[in-house]
């Protein structure tokens, strides 16, 4: 996708510190043969609870990361699991039980003279890319579309600072002042400049992205600790944050720890990896040509392979996205595969060249002329489309029955606004040329408004935003059932069959959401499990199950599979598109969906309807995706539409078409 110069990150360069070089100094967190807890090792299970809850993360594990090195040293961590990926970052700030207590030290920062930097939880900086919105408030999810705002809405400039009271004094704002020249060259490097007026409820995911790695660059740490940092990115930004990572970690102005997904591109300037499978076992930790050429055999044999286990399958995955990558060759650019794949079918069971044609029905969303501004700002439909052969202003959008819509475009592009558009959060919804299931939000002569309530009511929708408010409190089956209520916290509309589905959707995600998982089809654990107990990616299973379980009439998942684990990513796929009809057999090529014989009482996506998918990853688009939308940036004209014949995931020169490459 063509990106016009102004927004191109101007990453400024860094001056180097001058340090006499030594071939290694001392390191800033040293561990040797050091095997971590999340409880103390000797603790027992309280009653009820499983034995092993409190299994031994990255066992012997001996690692050194330098404060100065010659040549560079640059470290990441390689997992499939987002837990074990959080756990190691973790751990580097000194957090997690060490066994021995003395195998973990962090020797350099005990030379430090500013005392604030001679503790680990300070020295090394954390931020994590999950629920990121929430970071930001918790405000409803229209609050953040307002165009006048509250005198208590902070700016980015007074989240940066942390000054966020309606009347700071002398004192705080003493107290929280930055330096001009760090704060000047902390926002060219990420281009926040002309954000920092604006209220941090109306920033895009990806500004807001920029805007907590910059809050985290202000307090000058030594180490910043970076988890999952590409997602919910566009493919542009990413390489560009990349190199502004890359220019900050080569001065040493903080050192940077990336935590990586296996889909994501290792950067070509991380000379060391550290890679652990789901259950936090180091299989290989050193140079990146070291654990490539590690995990390259290990890919290799297990093609000679004839049953797999779940490690094996694991490992698996993991070699098909670094081969896809290209990053076992450090000779080869990562991207993508402009010819289509040999599979012979898609991870959710579609051909290459796909023959199914769902037929599309009545229109559910009608956007004729849609424009949003804030003021003189516009965030959507700033151009002039071709519309029939003639020229008209603002976006026109139509979804029917059946189709099935994947919305693409750079951050800060209007994404979010347009889905906000679709499920009736943006306040501008009534005011906009928008109809939901053929009716306007205002009444209109002899035909009554639609209301918030019939419209969610006939969606499921899974978001951050969705998750970032998603009460914590309630159990897991209580959460799944709420899809068939107004709120999450009311009381759900439910039949026999409903039940029925909520119970066969929790056995058949059991493995990916029950922590601790036992295999004898009783629920109890859905009872008694909290929300805010379980994982990152089994949070985002459970909201991805209350989105679709219902067959709504249309299905919205706005960056729904981000965060969760591999496999489970591409069994929740496969559950979208099939439901309980097909399954996934482990074979020595992957995961491979296959017929299930059986009852089937969650089915996948039906004729009826719709489904709008928004990603910035090629893995995370179902295969039934036919047509797409990219969405322009603000000026550079109208967004443009196509068609794909089959799956994204069989052929990368679809996802080139997209961003135009």
């Amino acid at each position: 996708m063509r990106r016009t110069p102004a927004l191109f990150f101007a990453a400024s360069r860094c001056t180097k510190l001058h340090v006499s070089h030594r071939l290694c100094s001392e390191p800033i967190v040293k561990i040797a043969n050091g095997t971590f807890y999340r409880q103390h090792p000797s603790s027992k299970a309280a009653p009820g609870q499983d034995a092993n809850s409190n299994p031994p993360l990255f066992p012997n594990l001996t690692l050194a990361l330098p404060s100065f090195s010659t040549p560079y040293q640059h470290w990441a961590i390689l997992s499939p699991s987002s837990t074990i990926r959080t756990a190691f970052l973790q751990i580097l700030r000194g957090q997690y039980i060490c066994s021995p207590p003395t195998a973990r030290t962090h020797p350099y920062l005990s030379e430090q003279k500013d005392s604030r930097l001679r503790y680990p939880e300070r020295a090394i900086e954390y931020v994590g890319f999950d629920v990121e919105r929430k970071v930001f408030g918790g405000a409803y999810l229209s609050a953040r579309y307002e165009s006048l705002k509250e005198a208590t809405d902070f700016t980015l400039q007074r989240y940066l600072t942390g000054i966020i009271t309606m009347n700071p004094g002398e004192e705080e704002l003493k107290e929280k002042a930055i330096d001009e020249k760090v704060m000047s060259k902390v926002m060219n490097d990420l281009e926040l400049e002309r954000f920092l007026q604006k209220p941090v409820a109306m920033l895009s995911n990806g500004q807001s992205r920029r805007a907590r790695i910059g809050k985290a660059l202000l307090s000058q740490p030594l180490v910043l600790c970076l988890d999952a940092p590409f997602i919910g990115l566009d493919p542009i930004v990413s390489k560009h944050i990349s190199k502004v990572l890359h220019k900050l970690a080569e001065a040493n102005a903080p050192r940077v720890v990336l935590s990586l997904r296996p889909q994501d591109a290792v950067p070509d300037w991380i000379t060391h990896v550290v890679y652990a499978d789901e259950n936090g076992k180091v299989d290989a930790v050193g140079s990146k040509e070291y654990v490539f050429a590690y995990l390259k055999k290990r890919y290799e044999q297990l093609d000679n392979t004839d049953t797999m286990d779940a490690r094996m399958v694991e490992l698996k995955e993991v070699g098909t996205h670094l081969t896809e990558c290209g990053n076992f060759e450090a000779s080869k650019v990562s991207n993508s595969t402009s010819s289509p794949s040999t599979t012979v079918l898609s991870c959710d069971g579609y051909e290459n060249i796909d023959p199914l044609k769902v037929p599309t029905g009545e229109p559910i969303v009608e956007m004729e002329g849609v424009r949003i501004s804030y003021g003189s700002n516009s965030v959507l439909g700033d151009w002039e489309q071709d519309v029939n052969g003639t020229k008209q202003n603002g976006l026109h959008f139509t979804i029917n029955r059946g189709s099935r819509w994947g919305i693409f475009g750079a951050n800060g592009s209007g994404k979010t606004t347009l889905i906000s558009l679709v499920t009736s959060d943006h306040p501008q919804t009534y005011s906009a040329p928008v109809k939901l299931f053929q009716r306007s939000r205002l009444p209109e002569p002899g035909v009554p408004g639609i209301t918030i309530f019939e419209v969610q009511a006939r969606m499921g929708h899974a978001s951050p935003e969705v998750h970032a408010l998603f009460p914590k409190y309630l159990t897991i089956k209580t959460a799944l059932k709420s899809a068939w209520s107004e709120t999450p916290i009311t009381k759900p509309k439910m039949n026999e069959q409903d039940e029925k589905r909520v119970d066969a959707a929790l056995r058949w995600f059991e493995a990916e959401i029950n922590p601790s998982p036992k295999p004898n089809g009783e629920l109890e654990w859905t009872s008694t499990t909290l929300f805010g107990e379980i994982s990152y990616s089994a949070q985002r299973v459970l909201l991805f199950l209350r989105a679709t379980i219902r067959n709504p009439d249309i299905v919205i998942l706005d960056e729904a599979f981000s965060g969760m684990d591999d496999l489970a990513r591409v069994k929740c796929l496969l559950f979208l598109s099939r439901g309980q009809s097909m399954e996934l057999e482990y074979t020595d090529a992957g995961p491979k969906p296959v017929a299930r014989e059986g009852e089937v009482v969650v089915p996948g996506l039906q004729d009826h309807q719709a489904l709008l998918c928004v990603s910035h990853s090629r893995q995370e688009i179902p295969g039934c995706i036919r047509d797409w939308i990219c969405l322009p940036e603000s000026g550079t004209g109208p967004p443009r539409f196509g068609k794909w014949e089959g799956p994204v995931e069989l052929d990368g020169g679809r996802w080139d078409e997209i961003w135009d490459w």
